[in-house]
C-alpha cells in the first residue's frame, strides 16, 4: 500500500505515541526511570498493536529489548522488499553490489542478525525477491553473491572425513569457483569477499585431511592470503589467520609429531587472543562476543580451563546486555561455560573417567559421577562417593595448592593441570599468576577447584 512506502524511522517510531522513552530502558526528561507498565508492543513498521490483517502475530528474535523491534513478519518482509527495490535501483545507477545479505536477514533497529525461525522466513523472502527481479539489470549479479554466501555457510558445516558430505562438499566447491569466474568477469567479486570464499574452500579440503586435499588446502589458502596482502594494511589479523592455516597443514602434510600439535594449539590460542583484544578495541559488541566464544573454545580444548571460565563470565555479562538472556550468542557462551565448568579426573581404583562434583567431610571424601564414555549419557553414569586420595586431576582440571612445606607459598594459588609426568609421579600445573613458572606436585597436594576465586577478592 501507499502507505507502507513512507516506512517509519527509528525516531518517528520512538516518537509516536506507543513509543517511549521505557521502551528502550531510558529515563525521562527529569532523569527518573520511566515505568513499562502502560506500554503495549507494536509492529514498528505499520504501528499496529496485536494481530495484522491477515491474523499474523507479532515477532521478534533479534537484539532488540523491552518493547521495541516487534513487527508482523509480512511487514518485514515487505520492509525488505522495498529496501531491496532501492539496493537494486543503486546497481542500476552505479554498477556496484549492494550488501543484500543485511537487508534481509539483519534487524534494522538492533542491528543484529535475526535468529531461528525469523531468520529462515527472511532467508525464504530473500531467494523469493532475486528469482521475480532476476531480469532486472543487476539483480543476477546480486543474486550470485547471495548464492555464495549461502554455499560457503554450508560448505563451513561439512566434515570432509564422511564420504557423503564430501562429495556435497566438493560439488559446493565446483559451484563457488563457477560463481567466483562469473562475478570476476563483470568486476563484481570485491577482494575480501573472494579471500574469504578462498579460505573456506581452503578449509573444507584440509577438514578432508588426505594428502591431496591438504596440498588443495593449502594452495586456496595461499591464494587467500596473497589477495588480503594485496587489499591492505586492515586486513593484518586476516591474514595472520590464514598464515597460521598454511602452517598447520604444512605441519599435517609433514606428518607433525604431539609437540607440534601443543604449538600448533598455542598459536590459534595466539591468533584468537589477537583477533578477541581487536575487537575489543574496536568497541563492537557483537563481534566482540563471537571472536570471545572462540576463543575461549580454543582456550578450553587447550586445557586453559580457568582463563576460558573467567573469559565467558565476561561475554555472558555482555552478551546479556547487547542480546538478551535468550539470544543464540547468550546461550552458547552458558552452554560453554557448562563445559568448561566440568571437572573431569581419573578413579585411580578404575582407571576410568569421572566427573567430579564436590568434595564432602572436609575435602577427605569427593562425590564423582560416571564412568564417562563417549559419547557422554549422564542417565547411564552413576554417583559415588569415593576417598578423596582416590580422585586424580585430569588434563585441564582447575587446581589448588594445598599441604605444600618446602614450596608454602603457592598453597592456595590456582592453575590448571596440562600434563601428567609418569616418570616423576607428578602432575605439571600453569598457574593463573603468569608472574608464577609452572608447577611439578604430587596429587596429594592437589585439590579439585569447583568455583574459581573471585579476581576482586583475590588483589584486595
Amino acid at each position: 500500500s501507499s502507505s507502507f512506502l513512507c516506512l517509519p524511522t527509528m525516531s518517528s517510531t520512538t516518537n509516536s505515541k506507543k513509543r517511549t522513552a521505557a521502551d528502550a530502558g531510558l529515563p525521562d526528561d527529569n532523569g527518573a526511570a520511566v515505568s513499562n507498565e502502560d506500554t503495549t508492543p507494536c509492529c514498528w513498521i505499520c504501528l499496529e498493536e496485536g494481530l495484522d490483517d491477515s491474523g499474523a502475530p507479532l515477532v521478534r528474535d533479534c537484539s532488540c529489548r523491552g518493547h521495541s523491534g516487534f513487527a508482523h513478519l509480512p511487514c518485514l518482509v515487505k520492509y525488505g522488499n522495498q529496501m531491496a527495490e532501492q539496493a537494486l535501483r543503486k546497481v542500476e545507477a552505479t554498477g556496484t553490489v549492494a550488501n543484500m545479505v543485511d537487508i534481509f536477514y539483519k534487524c534494522p533497529n538492533c542491528k543484529q542478525d535475526y535468529q531461528n525461525g525469523i531468520l529462515v522466513e527472511m532467508k525464504k523472502a530473500n531467494i523469493t525477491f532475486h528469482k521475480e527481479k532476476l531480469m532486472q539489470p543487476g539483480a543476477d549479479k546480486i543474486s550470485l553473491a547471495i548464492e555464495s554466501a549461502e554455499l560457503e555457510k554450508r560448505l563451513r558445516n561439512i566434515n570432509g572425513r564422511n564420504k557423503n558430505e564430501r562429495d556435497e562438499g566438493l560439488k559446493i566447491v565446483t559451484k563457488l569457483l563457477s560463481i567466483s569466474r562469473e562475478l570476476k568477469q563483470c568486476d563484481c567479486l570485491p577482494i575480501p569477499m573472494g579471500a574469504g570464499m578462498d579460505e573456506h574452500i581452503g578449509d573444507f579440503f584440509e577438514s578432508c585431511s588426505d594428502d591431496h586435499s591438504l596440498k588443495r588446502a593449502k594452495a586456496f589458502y595461499e591464494k587467500a592470503r596473497d589477495a588480503i596482502v594485496a587489499w591492505g594494511g586492515e586486513y593484518k589479523l586476516d591474514r595472520k589467520g590464514v598464515d597460521y592455516k598454511i602452517k598447520r597443514v604444512e605441519a599435517k602434510l609433514g606428518g607433525g609429531s604431539g609437540n607440534d600439535r601443543q604449538v600448533g594449539k598455542a598459536a590459534a590460542v595466539k591468533l584468537l587472543q589477537e583477533r578477541y583484544d581487536y575487537c575489543v578495541a574496536l568497541g563492537n559488541d557483537n563481534d566482540t562476543i563471537t571472536a570471545g566464544i572462540n576463543l575461549a573454545s580454543v582456550l578450553h580444548t587447550s586445557d586453559h580451563a580457568i582463563e576460558a571460565e573467567r573469559l565467558l563470565d565476561k561475554l555472558i555479562v555482555t552478551s546479556r546486555r547487547v542480546h538478551g538472556s535468550n539470544h543464540n550468542q547468550t546461550q552458547k557462551c552458558l552452554s560453554l561455560l557448562q563445559a568448561v565448568k566440568e571437572r573431569w579426573v581419573i578413579l585411580h581404583s578404575e582407571q576410568q573417567w569421572f566427573e567430579a562434583l564436590k568434595y564432602k567431610k572436609n575435602g577427605k571424601k569427593c562425590v564423582i559421577q560416571g564412568p564417562i564414555k563417549e559419547p557422554r549419557v549422564t542417565d547411564e553414569e552413576k554417583t559415588i562417593t569415593v576417598p578423596s586420595g582416590e580422585v586424580r586431576p585430569y588434563k585441564g582440571t582447575p587446581v589448588m595448592f594445598h599441604g605444600l612445606k618446602k614450596a608454602a607459598h603457592l598453597n592456595g594459588k590456582i592453575g590448571d593441570v596440562r600434563e601428567f609426568c609418569q616418570s616423576a609421579d607428578r602432575y605439571e600445573v600453569h598457574l593463573e599468576d603468569k608472574g608464577l613458572k609452572p608447577v611439578l606436585a604430587k596429587h596429594g597436594n592437589l585439590k579439585v577447584l569447583f568455583d574459581l576465586p573471585d579476581p576482586k577478592k583475590e588483589s584486595s
